[in-house]
């Protein structure tokens, strides 16, 4: 079944989060694949979303697809969109940074960052997003990168400006050619920069840190140049950075509502990883991604042409009733979690250990230094085409270790 969506009315973090999954519910229960004004094809069921993010054959991550002759590819080169076998070199390189033993080597070090961030919170209640979600991953990406102490503010600010960046209507020729010379005269090209500036140094004077490590890297017998190295390096930042202070924001908001799943966390340690997979089914740091038809194809009896654009719903397939029971229930001992918040198949995120390491010593840094916690108030979230979370979490903390009011 196939039915006709308006742009205006497909939600974002205007809409409220209620709003949002019940609209989402509601495009499940219709069925099949949507199609808004631009041509866009949505898909919302877990299986269809699933068979889209695994397939790159027919599903590319490509946007130079569907371009504007004329119009400059911006992602050229990108791991991210990169489809087989250029994907295949890239991820194999940046992979000997992401091995498991060196991701768990990194627990002690964000515990002792989530704890240097929270004796300088105000005591009483803060808010975590200004004071805790952004800065702990922020501080571990620069560290990981080895970015100069000096540099980190700074650096930090372009990741977010691009972050924040709206992709442009693909079907609107002057809107894609707007959107490229601002980002090739933006803070896209600022990062780049300043990257290359850091791969020259790091040639010459080896360091620790990623950058140090990618331009020393072999693969096949051959180095990657500055800008390969610079080009993977935005992308893992993109990945790493702000996606997991998202999720830090969600799992505090979530455990403020849910006071006795913040409880049971507390007494019981070993139930933190089960209830870092159920925020990240609950809330996704990305709600959809784009997906372009190499080929003409169907999804769920739905033709789709080639050139088209695919929007496969994250956020949807989180909670689908299909896969999971009582999806709208926050269950710290779901098992099993076939989310999908890291993607599936061969885009599958590179950075998903680094971000358990990071939710699991920060949720254990909260616990051992902050009473109870509630949220004051509504929680409002900021959504762009990469990026969901909450842009402010108030919490209040209990003023004692011993103030129990909100226990079952």
């Amino acid at each position: 079944m196939t039915s006709a969506l308006s742009t205006e009315d497909i939600p974002s973090a205007r809409f409220g989060l209620g709003e949002q999954l019940a609209w989402l519910r509601r495009k499940r229960e219709d069925g099949g694949v949507h199609v808004d004004a631009s041509g866009a094809h949505h898909v919302f069921a877990h299986a269809d979303v699933e068979r889209v993010t695994k397939d790159p054959a027919t599903f590319s991550s490509n946007p130079a697809r569907v371009l504007p002759e004329g119009v400059p590819n911006l992602t050229e080169g990108m791991m991210l969109v990169a489809d087989p076998p250029q994907h295949g070199k890239l991820r194999r390189l940046a992979a000997q940074a992401f091995t498991p033993r060196k991701m768990r080597d990194l627990g002690p070090r964000v515990t002792e960052i989530a704890v240097g961030l929270l004796d300088r919170a105000p005591e009483g209640g803060f808010d975590a997003v200004e004071h805790f979600t952004v800065e702990l991953p922020a501080t571990m990406i620069a560290e990981l990168f080895g970015i100069p102490a000096a540099d980190a503010g700074a650096f930090r600010s372009l990741v977010e400006q691009i972050m924040a960046i709206e992709p442009p209507d693909l079907t609107d020729e002057a809107a894609v050619r707007a959107a490229a010379d601002n980002a090739l005269g933006g803070p896209f090209l600022e990062l780049m920069g300043y990257l290359l500036q850091l791969c020259a140094r790091r040639r010459a004077e080896p360091g620790p840190g990623l950058i140090s490590d990618l331009v020393r890297a072999r693969l096949d017998g051959e180095q990657l140049a500055d800008p390969e190295v610079a080009s993977l390096a935005v992308q893992i930042l993109q990945a790493g950075h702000l996606t997991t202070a998202a999720v830090l924001g969600h799992a505090l908001v979530l455990l403020a509502e849910h006071p006795e799943a913040q409880a049971a966390l507390r007494a019981d340690r070993a139930l933190i990883p089960g209830a870092v997979e159920e925020v990240l089914r609950c809330r996704p740091p990305s709600t959809r991604l784009q997906r372009y038809t190499t080929v003409d194809t169907e999804v769920a009896g739905h033709a789709i042409p080639a050139g088209a654009v695919v929007v496969p719903w994250m956020l949807s397939a989180n909670h689908d009733d299909a896969v999971f029971a009582d999806p709208g229930v926050f269950d710290i001992r779901r098992s099993p979690n076939r989310h999908l918040t890291f993607g599936h198949g061969i885009h599958f995120c590179l950075g998903a250990m680094l971000a358990r390491v990071e939710l699991t010593g920060a949720l254990n840094a909260l616990f051992d230094h902050l009473p109870m916690w509630t949220v004051d108030g509504v929680v409002e979230y900021q959504e762009s085409h990469l990026l969901f979370g909450p842009k402010r979490v108030p919490l209040v903390v209990s003023t004692t270790p011993t103030d129990r009011r909100d226990l079952p």
